[in-house]
């Protein structure tokens, strides 16, 4: 490092593999450049400017097992200035995709797939299918065709509401493609359909199973922010080891599911494979009367390797001083933990790619272009949507509102809050988010809230505009989003929890919600950017606040009663105010003032408390649904509309979500989809018996159930 300048950082990992094998490295960065060589130590170079910016390292043993790391580095103390940009303007593409919504299906085995693991009882799982071949058909025209990935799910592009269309599919290549769904109506809000392929007559076997690392991980790994999809596969031979038909791929819980045209009495191998590890497997013979397509027959296999550790992720400046920390939030003890996947949080919506997040920038005029990469051409800057919505340095006549907190049971970010209108059709918000604090003594939400105010530890910030688009939505405004680096440049990821980078705008969707987004925003055409997504209340029960004078919740109590009215002023359509969760919540709170009432109970939760049934139901809403579930709900249609929907009605769509447990791993524990929220809820459970109670009373549970037979990866 003698000859670095300042804006270079040494970046070395200590990581060993307990079964011996040769690690390999890859680097990314959300800032600057680093040099993306296969060694445990390489040179990340700064971005400009000031903030907090983030390395990643994934290490991968060459047999499936891989882990991620990752460090963040303030640029703040190198005093070097953001790049100047020239202002930039662009307009929106036209749109010409159809009007109904988008559909995402999903894949899953044909029957009742029961996994026994050595010495316990059967257990059903659902097993989901990657690389299902798929074609939308109108008539004689094929207007998509695609395959299903790790998770069995295809995100098709909207569909035209008029028409009727047939689903085809095959889980064998070189297969006809079969009536999956056929006689098909888009639906007008977004669905994720469930679909299991037809077996094709004749293929009599049916073999499924589990494939896993010796440490109870999947094979491989998910990571869009690497670009990687990478998973063990299966292949049925015959007894001489001539293969039935390609190699299929496991899905990433672990499991997978075959269906050949066999001989009865056939004596068949299963070769599997998860990178440089081969086995070949007997499958078990057939019973007297051969194999049946009735009788699925089970096939499990655990892969004698572990996934790598790490020991040790540091950074130094040119000086040899250590720079930055590795990143660690989730502390001994914490629920998360017990939910390794890094793409558990905030991804139940949908996970965008580099390339989705470029087109969903593209249509909102916010980029020109993107490569096949995802590259972005000609992105606007921070200073240039101040610019168009004139917020300071750039206002005109409009006012603008402001509130610094701390969103403690949300992201635990410190927040800075700007807003401004200029028409009642124009509503603009931006909040740039800095590390909150790592417990809640006032001493460290002041200290925080300080830096934050200084403008340094500067993760990105967030903008959200209610704008009209041509020819989009029938010209009604709708919600945008968009997210900027320190810098001030355009970024199409962020990480908001730790768990890594998350591609836009599904990161902005997971809570804002999407009517009108499934799975994954299109990589192709010219999509429309109408989401149907909505701002969010400001819920200051949930908010941690300075102890200064001008930081205190009764002193910010005005703005963050003209913030919520804002937020208000966006839930119509047309020139009518619908009867939204939104609309109702903030009215119930402001309904005796500009105060917001933290006691706030919905009607539908003002129940008779002398009932077992429905005894504790305030001190539930208050301490459970008000903390962890209602300001995300809020954005996500009646079904999810706790504060409508009352306390009788939880347990129906809980018993997946919150509990898990069931053989729909794909939904199991999903909520909450925040990993501090989880983790707050969790603990407040943990410490309050009464309040454990009432989650068994009105979730079914007080804690997640596994899943059956394996865990999660």
């Amino acid at each position: 490092m003698a000859d670095s300048g300042p804006s270079r950082t040494a970046l070395r990992v200590e990581a060993s593999d307990a079964d011996g094998d040769d690690l390999r490295y890859e680097w990314r960065v959300t800032g600057g450049t680093i040099e993306n060589r296969n060694a445990r130590e390489t040179v990340w170079t700064m971005p400009d400017g000031p903030g907090l910016h983030f390395a990643y390292v994934m290490i991968s043993d060459g047999k499936g097992g891989y882990v991620e790391r990752q460090y963040a580095v303030s640029t703040d103390p190198l005093e070097t200035k953001a790049p100047a940009r020239s202002p930039l303007t662009l307009a929106e593409p036209v749109v010409s995709d159809f009007s109904g919504a988008p559909i995402r299906l999903r894949f899953v085995a044909p029957g009742t797939t029961s996994f026994a693991a050595s010495g316990g009882a059967a257990a059903r799982r659902t097993v989901y299918l990657p690389d299902v071949q798929v074609q939308v058909v109108s008539g004689s025209a094929v207007v998509f065709s695609g395959t299903s990935d790790l998770r069995g799910e295809v995100s098709l592009p909207k569909l035209d509401a008029g028409q009727v269309y047939d689903i085809q599919c095959t889980t064998t290549q070189g297969v006809v493609l079969a009536n999956c769904l056929p006689g098909f109506a888009p639906p007008t809000t977004a669905t994720v359909l469930q679909i299991e392929p037809p077996l094709t007559a004749g293929r009599n076997l049916r073999l499924f199973g589990h494939i896993a690392l010796s440490d109870g991980g999947a094979c491989g790994t998910e990571n869009d922010f690497f670009g990687m999809q990478r998973s063990a596969t299966v292949q049925l031979l015959e007894a001489d080891g001539t293969p039935y038909g390609p190699a299929l791929r496991v899905n990433r819980f672990g499991d997978y599911a075959l269906d050949a045209a066999v001989a009865t009495q056939a004596r068949l191998k299963l070769r599997v494979q998860c990178e440089g590890y081969t086995a070949t497997l007997d499958v078990p013979a057939p019973p007297s009367t051969g194999y049946l397509s009735d009788a699925p027959v089970e096939l499990s296999h655990q892969i004698p390797n572990s996934r790598p550790r790490v020991a040790k992720l540091v950074a130094n400046g040119q000086d040899g001083n250590v720079r930055g920390q590795m990143v660690e939030l989730e502390l001994a003890g914490a629920q998360s933990r017990e939910m390794p996947d890094a793409d558990h949080f905030l991804t139940y919506k949908g996970r965008d790619t580099r390339l989705s997040a470029c087109m969903y920038y593209r249509s909102i005029g916010a980029a020109s272009g993107c490569d096949a990469q995802g590259n972005m051409t000609d992105a606007i800057s921070f200073d240039d949507w101040k610019r168009k919505h004139r917020f300071a340095p750039f206002g005109g006549s409009n006012t603008e509102v402001r509130a610094n907190y701390i969103n403690r049971w949300d992201l635990n970010l410190v927040r800075r809050m700007v807003a401004t209108s200029n028409s009642p059709d124009s509503m603009a918000f931006y909040v740039c988010n800095h590390p909150g604090p790592d417990g809640s003594s006032q001493i460290e939400i002041d200290q925080v809230l300080d830096t934050g105010l200084k403008g340094e530890n500067q993760v990105a910030c967030v903008a959200m505009e209610w704008t009209s688009s041509p020819g989009v939505n029938n010209g009604v405004p709708f919600t945008k989003f968009l997210t900027f680096a320190p810098n001030g440049s355009l970024l199409p990821s962020i990480n908001l929890d730790g768990r890594g980078e998350k591609y836009m705008p599904g990161a902005c969707v997971a809570c804002h919600g999407g009517t009108q987004y499934n799975g994954r925003f299109p990589e192709k055409g010219n999509p429309s950017p109408f989401l149907g997504s909505r701002f969010l209340p400001f819920d200051t029960g949930n908010y941690l606040f300075g102890s200064s004078a001008a930081l205190t919740e009764q002193a910010q109590s005005d703005a963050l009663y003209l913030l919520n009215q804002m937020v208000r002023a966006t839930e119509r359509t047309g020139a009518q105010a619908p009867d939204s969760a939104t609309t109702r919540l903030i009215d119930g709170w402001y309904a005796s003032g500009k105060t917001l009432d933290k006691g706030y109970l919905p009607p539908a939760w003002r129940v008779d408390e002398t009932q077992s049934a429905t005894a504790g139901a305030s001190k539930f809403y208050h301490e459970v649904i008000g903390t962890s579930c209602r300001t995300c709900h809020t954005a996500l249609g009646d079904n999810f509309d706790w504060d409508k929907r009352g306390p009788l009605a939880m347990r129906s769509l809980s018993a997946t979500h919150v509990c898990g447990g069931t053989h729909d791993l794909a939904r199991n524990a999903s909520m909450p989809n925040a990993l501090v929220t989880r983790n707050n809820m969790a603990a407040r459970v943990k410490a309050d018996p009464a309040l454990a109670g009432l989650m068994r009373t009105f979730f079914g549970c007080d804690t997640p159930l596994p899943d059956p037979v394996y865990p999660k990866r």
